[in-house]
C-alpha cells in the first residue's frame, strides 16, 4: 500500500463516476488498537453498501464493486502497518487505497466523483512539509502536515546509507570507516580521508547525497513544499549544497536523528516550518482583502468555481471544515449548490474541485480553520486578472 502523493491526488481528481466512493478512518501504527481498525472498515463497509442499495443499485452490482474492500478485512499485513489514517477511492472501474500521515475523521461519502478535501492539508501551501532523515547509516523521508507526519518509501534506486550508495566492497575503502565515539557522531560512520582536510572523504559523501537527491526527486516532481533536513551539523549543508530541491528550509534539526521517532521529527520539524507557513498565509489574507470588493477578489463561491475552471484563480483560501456540495457546468459556468447540503451521486464537491483547479493551472490553495476564514463565506479567492 502506498502513502498518498500530491501527484496522485491531482490524478484522482480527474476522475468520475457514478458512484464514486471516497472511504476515510482514523488508524493506528501499533498496539491494542490496530485490532479495532479492521472492524470500523467493516461497519463502514456496511453502511455504504446499505446506502447503494437504497439508491437503487442492484445487490450483485453493489457486491461487486465493494469486494476490493472487503478484500482488505482478511489482510493482516495491511491492518498491522497503517499510519495515522486511511483512505480508499473505489468505482466499479478503479480502487485505491493509502496511508494517510495525519487523523481524519471516520466518513463515507458516494457521489460522481471522489471526495478529496479530508486530504487538501497534503496540497496546500500552509501546512505540506517534507522530512528528510540523513545520516551516513540511513535515509528517511516523512511528508507532513500541521496534524503529523507520515514515512514514505523510497523510490527504487535511492541508496538508503552511504556504504550502499558506493558499495564499499574495496576492502581499503572498509579499512577507512570506522564508527565514530563522540557523543555527536555515536552511530555514524567516519572517514578517514587520504588527502589534505578529508577531501576524498567529502567527495564520497557528495556523491552519496547526490544520489539520495535524484532518487527522491521522483517523489518531489514539481513541488516547492518546505524541506526540513535532520541530521549531524556537517552532512546538513552538503546535502544543500548538492540539491536541486527548491526551498530546502536554513534551519535544520541537528544531531544524530537515528533515535528520533517519527512524533519527535515532526514536533521539530514543525517549529521550523510554522513560521514560514503562517507568514505565507498572513501575506495571502492581507493580498485578499486589499482587494476584497473589486474584481481582483471574492468570497462568492459560484465565481470561484467558475473562475477557477478557467484558470484565474491564483490564491484560493478555503475553509477545511466546510463540505460544499452542487453542480457545475463547465459550458455556461452555472453552480447550483445542493439545498440540503448533501453528498449525492449526483453532486460535486465544489471546493475541492476548485483546488484542484487551482492547483492544476499553478495557483496556490491555503486550507484554514472556519474561525481562520477572511469573511464568512466557506471559501475566498484573489484572481490573476479580473473578469474581462
Amino acid at each position: 500500500m502506498e502513502s498518498l502523493t500530491v501527484e496522485q491526488i491531482k490524478v484522482l481528481a480527474q476522475q468520475t463516476a457514478n458512484p464514486s466512493i471516497s472511504m476515510y478512518l482514523p488508524t493506528h501504527r501499533a498496539g491494542q488498537d490496530t485490532q479495532q481498525d479492521p472492524i470500523r472498515f467493516k461497519n463502514l463497509l456496511r453502511d455504504a453498501e446499505k446506502e447503494l442499495l437504497g439508491g437503487g443499485m442492484g445487490p450483485r452490482a453493489v457486491r461487486e464493486l465493494l469486494q476490493p474492500a472487503q478484500a482488505l478485512l482478511e489482510d493482516s499485513n495491511f491492518w498491522n502497518h497503517q499510519y495515522e489514517g486511511l483512505v480508499v477511492f473505489m468505482t466499479s472501474e478503479d480502487f485505491h487505497s493509502y496511508r494517510l500521515p495525519f487523523k481524519v475523521e471516520e466518513l463515507f461519502v458516494i457521489a460522481r466523483s471522489y471526495y478529496l478535501k479530508p486530504v487538501l492539508p497534503l496540497l496546500t501551501n500552509n501546512g505540506h512539509y517534507f522530512i528528510l532523515v540523513i545520516s551516513q547509516n540511513e535515509v528517511r523521508l516523512f511528508e507532513g502536515t500541521r496534524y503529523g507526519v507520515g514515512q514514505i518509501d523510497l523510490p527504487d534506486g535511492t541508496p538508503e546509507s552511504l556504504e550502499e550508495a558506493l558499495k564499499l566492497d574495496d576492502p581499503q575503502k572498509q579499512l577507512q570507516m570506522h564508527t565514530g565515539t563522540s557523543q555527536r557522531d555515536a552511530g555514524h560512520g567516519m572517514f578517514h580521508g587520504q588527502g589534505p582536510g578529508g577531501e576524498e572523504n567529502k567527495v564520497w559523501i557528495e556523491q552519496y547525497l547526490n544520489l539520495v537527491d535524484a532518487g527522491l526527486r521522483k517523489i518531489y516532481g514539481e513541488q516547492r513544499a518546505p524541506l526540513v533536513l535532520a541530521g549531524v551539523d556537517y552532512l546538513l549543508p552538503l546535502y544543500r549544497k548538492v540539491s536541486e530541491y527548491p526551498n530546502i528550509m536554513p534551519e535544520g534539526i541537528s544531531g544524530n536523528p537515528e533515535h528520533l521517532r517519527p512524533e519527535e521529527l515532526q514536533e521539530q520539524a514543525w517549529l521550523i516550518v510554522e513560521a514560514y507557513f503562517r507568514q505565507e498565509t498572513q501575506k495571502t489574507l492581507e493580498k485578499y482583502r486589499q482587494s476584497a470588493g473589486t474584481d481582483k477578489a471574492t468570497d462568492n463561491l459560484e465565481e470561484i468555481v467558475a473562475a477557477a475552471s478557467t484558470g484565474r484563480v491564483d490564491k484560493l483560501i478555503l475553509s477545511i471544515e466546510t463540505p460544499v456540495w452542487g453542480t457545475f457546468n463547465p459550458d455556461t459556468g452555472k453552480v447550483i449548490l445542493d439545498s440540503a447540503g448533501q453528498a449525492k451521486p449526483d453532486n460535486l464537491a465544489l471546493a475541492d474541485f476548485a483546488a484542484m483547479k487551482t492547483l492544476q493551472s499553478g495557483g496556490s490553495v491555503y486550507a484554514l480553520s472556519r474561525e481562520e476564514m477572511p469573511s464568512d463565506s466557506p471559501i475566498a479567492a484573489v484572481f490573476r486578472y479580473p473578469v474581462l
